[in-house]
């Protein structure tokens, strides 16, 4: 139902008679506040400040008319959804095709009926109040379902972990390298919020690889090799679900892929190679270096970071190398008090 008392009605027109008919109709038929001016160039500050539920724009004025005050108003967020009544004369059919084109909600004619005038504005109101609560509704249910997704994401991980308790460690520290990487790249806080929360799983498809493989000691041939990377594709059918974040899929599928294009599975190369998965990919190769592994021994901090400078431009983005850089101490941080609680759950 339409609270009347609450809406708010901007009038835009040079002629005085116009102006003044269309607020006497609005009156009488209505209990909306109305706002008056007889310029196209405040039509655009005024709707910021008051947020009018519908704009009624007189199209021929003089200095800026009702299409370039449109123009305005629709390149700015804050009046942007705002409906827009065009005033045209009766017989000019350019004006009205031209005003739908710019994105006018509808038009009046003149001259004016009084029900017509009324009628048009309030379905525009009921219009944007529906749009506004199914919008609330969308947000609302998307809330949901990323809460769903995120309880999905933590079962996850923790099927992850002990399907691999070796490398459990591993995955909550490379969350957090990422995290930080994500920061410092200056990335969006919801971006941000996405790689964390992700991370974790880039490596949800050795679920799918033999474990015979997983921790052969010895060189893996070329065919185990071939089988451990169809890991990329088996972690992006499992997460591949209505609901989890494309950035979600690209670090699990994308992780392996190098700067140079030399990596897997579709030889990305540069800033083709998603940004989540750039980072992710870091952040995995770091913990890995530092981490001891059935078919090798853990490099000190120095030598891995020494790695992954020289990898700058062939493996890893250089901006993400710089990043790291930054951040160095930080990584080294993580590493030794996460390895340390992750030995003493163990014990």
């Amino acid at each position: 139902m339409l609270d009347e008392k609450a809406s708010k009605i901007l009038i835009c027109d040079d002629i005085a008679e116009n102006r003044k008919l269309l607020a006497s109709t609005i009156q009488r038929y209505t209990q909306y506040e109305i706002v008056i001016t007889s310029e196209g160039h405040n039509v655009v500050e005024m709707a910021e400040q008051i947020l009018p539920d519908v704009i009624l724009l007189d199209i021929m004025m003089p200095g800026m008319d009702g299409f370039e005050v449109n123009k305005q108003l629709k390149e700015n967020p804050a009046t942007a959804h705002i409906p827009i009544i065009f005033i045209t004369a009766l017989g000019d059919t350019d004006s009205k095709v031209k005003a739908f084109e710019n994105g006018g909600a509808d038009y009046i004619s003149k001259p004016f009926s009084p029900k017509e005038v009324i009628v048009r504005i309030k379905n525009q109101i009921r219009l944007s109040q529906l749009m506004n609560h199914l919008e609330e509704t969308v947000k609302q249910r998307t809330q949901e379902l990323e809460s769903l997704n995120y309880a999905l994401v933590l079962a996850l991980e923790n099927a992850n972990y002990y399907n691999d308790t070796e490398t459990g460690g591993h995955i909550h520290r490379v969350k957090y390298y990422s995290s930080i990487l994500a920061k410092s790249m200056n990335l969006p806080d919801r971006d941000v919020e996405v790689i964390s929360r992700y991370a974790p799983l880039h490596d949800i498809g050795k679920v799918g690889i033999p474990h015979t493989i997983l921790k052969k000691e010895a060189k893996l041939t070329l065919e185990e090799f071939a089988k451990i990377k169809e890991h990329s594709y088996i972690g992006y059918k499992i997460i591949d679900l209505p609901g989890i974040p494309s950035a979600a899929k690209n670090i699990v599928y994308y992780h392996h892929e190098k700067w140079d294009g030399s990596g897997y599975p579709g030889g990305l190369k540069g800033e083709s190679i998603p940004i989540e998965a750039r980072i992710v990919a870091l952040a995995d190769v770091y913990d890995a270096l530092r981490s001891e592994r059935p078919y090798k021994k853990p490099y000190s901090e120095e030598e891995s970071v020494k790695i992954i400078e020289d990898s700058s431009g062939t493996h890893f983005d250089p901006a993400i190398i710089q990043a790291f850089l930054d951040n160095r101490a930080k990584f080294n941080e993580i590493f030794n008090s996460l390895s340390q609680l992750e030995a003493l759950s163990k014990e």
